[in-house]
């Protein structure tokens, strides 16, 4: 059987990566190039992805000819008899898409809070929250394609063929043994791709740029080429210390990493002294569905 082949409600989740992108391309071509009216491709931005992400995502549409429908938050704090948090999800293009960062500062703003590797409710809100409120204006249960490898089986073994409430999880890359070998021949052999560099397979520029899940070697090699990229992480972390009543210190919810440098010294670090430093275990923790 094949995995790609799609028969009821589908939500195929692309995170703007070469990864979730590959598993696009495969369900395109499961259905001789048009998918069927029960299939819909998301992509769910939170204002901090690259510009070359956000070109990618418009190049597959238009190389494939497949619509992709593009999502974002809007977040603000409850008033009077309505939810603490308020949330709405809209429906924006690639011209009019969020590019400073917009929806993820409403999300901080909103709750004062910064998240981090044991609290990552961005990604829960910007982007999978947001793509189960699209859907369910259409469906009452559905199935979510996420491009997971075979070699990203940790991963995988969570969520594959499981139910979380309102839809089945299924990585269709994990169940037919694809890996990033796989995933980077088929780029390097297609007339366009994503612009950024792709490391054995890996894009370690994908998804927000300068994501605290990421390794630290990793940020601080981007912020070497990129320093201008971490002045929105220095802001937002500037700005929970001066409106956060939690306490300034490394503990509290005023930065995205309480066990490292703040983004301020990340950047101190990597302009003037970054020979001296070394990162061990530097492992970049997965976020929402592939690089």
């Amino acid at each position: 059987m094949n995995p790609y082949r799609i028969n009821e409600p589908t939500a195929i989740s692309f995170s703007g990566g070469r990864t979730s992108a590959f598993m696009l391309y495969k369900c395109l071509e499961a259905h001789d190039g048009q998918l069927p009216d029960e299939a819909v491709v998301t992509f769910a931005n939170t204002g901090k992805e690259m510009p070359e992400t956000l070109d990618f995502v418009q190049a597959c549409a238009d190389n494939w000819g497949v619509d992709i429908v593009w999502l974002e938050a809007r977040v603000r704090r409850g008033g009077e008899e309505e939810n603490k948090y308020v949330y709405e999800t809209v429906e924006v293009s690639h011209a009019t898409a969020s590019r400073k960062g917009e929806p993820f500062t409403q999300l901080i703003e909103a709750k004062v809070y910064a998240p981090n590797p044991l609290a990552r409710f961005c990604t829960k809100e910007l982007k999978v929250d947001r793509i189960k409120d699209y859907m369910r204006v259409y469906h009452d249960w559905w199935t979510s394609y996420i491009g997971i490898r075979a070699d990203e089986r940790r991963r995988a073994v969570k969520i594959h063929n499981k139910s979380d409430g309102s839809q089945d999880q299924y990585c269709p890359l994990y169940d037919d043994g694809v890996t990033k070998e796989h995933v980077y021949d088929f780029w390097i052999n297609q007339n366009f791709d994503l612009q950024l560099p792709n490391n054995n397979g890996t894009t370690d520029w994908g998804n927000c740029d300068l994501c605290f899940l990421k390794g630290k070697s990793k940020r601080l090699s981007i912020i070497r080429e990129r320093p201008d990229l971490a002045s929105w992480w220095i802001e937002k972390e500037h700005w929970l210390k001066k409106h956060s009543s939690l306490p300034n210190g490394m503990n509290s919810g005023n930065f995205f990493r309480k066990d490292e440098p703040s983004y301020e010294d990340m950047k101190l670090i990597a302009s003037n002294q970054g020979s001296l430093f070394r990162f061990d275990n530097d492992e970049s923790i997965p976020c929402f569905c592939g690089d």
